[in-house]
């Protein structure tokens, strides 16, 4: 009996040392809480949007310019494209989501110093528009380009397209043998 009882738990008790601290690496102190915010839920939309938008920009950082025209097929955008099309699209959700017509901007900038400029100021706009959400106004009701839902399912999105994209990002950086510094969040 006691061989059977220690062929279990003694397996199963090394696993435990072994994974017990992975387990608790994986999450951060440094980590922000939303649960103590003033507007909660906006918040942690909010924190989820700032890191994505961070590695994006971290990844826009990262490849040389000279690779800016870098597009793995021809049926897909090119590095540049990407980061493009994410300032437009983050001008027109949270323009949408404000309420507002979208800023004017210019496609198809030249240098990855024009291109990361748009993006900086197009990630600053979002910024002001989550600030000003209190969570109450999140059902609000909004417009995504033509269909009528509310304010969090637009705020919802434009996070969600940055990680889309983020990974596209990700594997253009690698397919060039720059490595992503993104980190684990």
């Amino acid at each position: 009996m006691f061989r059977t009882i220690a062929r279990v738990l003694v397996p199963v008790g090394m696993v435990s040392v072994v994974l017990a601290p992975l387990a608790s690496a994986q999450v951060s102190p440094s980590l922000p809480n939303p649960i103590a915010a003033p507007n909660p839920l906006t918040t942690t939309i909010s924190i989820f949007r700032s890191n994505m938008q961070d590695k994006i920009r971290k990844a826009a950082d990262a490849m040389p310019e000279s690779k800016y025209g870098y597009r793995p097929t021809k049926d897909v955008r090119s590095f540049a494209e990407i980061l493009d099309h994410l300032a437009a699209i983050s001008y027109s959700l949270c323009s949408s989501a404000k309420g507002e017509t979208a800023p004017a901007t210019t496609t198809g900038k030249v240098s990855k110093t024009k291109i990361v400029a748009d993006l900086k100021g197009a990630f600053e706009y979002c910024d002001g528009v989550y600030l000003g959400f209190p969570d109450a106004y999140l059902n609000a009701p909004a417009d995504f380009w033509g269909v009528k839902t509310n304010k969090l399912f637009i705020l919802t999105q434009v996070a969600n397209h940055d990680a889309l994209h983020y990974g596209n990002l990700v594997t253009y950086l690698r397919l060039n043998g720059v490595a992503p510094s993104g980190g684990w969040f």
